[in-house]
């Protein structure tokens, strides 16, 4: 992925945004293997589905990823 690339989160059910594109929090990191980012789950409810996007900047131009990544969060116990 390019240096520029931000994750955001999106509600399934109201397409509101849960996480929106950041570029101080919600930047995509990488190592020798992969890129990656870190989900903190404490604004999500539990039992909603919620859809993972992408959003690169490449010589200048915005383009947001969507490829159905999507995942439930389930209630503790």
């Amino acid at each position: 992925l390019p240096q520029q690339t931000y994750y955001g989160i999106k509600d399934e059910f109201s397409g509101e945004m849960i996480v929106d594109f950041d570029t101080a929090y919600t930047k995509v990191s990488a190592d020798n293997t992969s890129s990656y980012f870190n989900i903190y789950m404490d604004s999500f409810q539990p039992e909603r589905h919620y859809r993972v996007l992408v959003k690169t900047e490449l010589d200048g131009t915005n383009t947001i990823v969507d490829n159905n990544i999507s995942f439930k969060v389930v209630r503790n116990g």
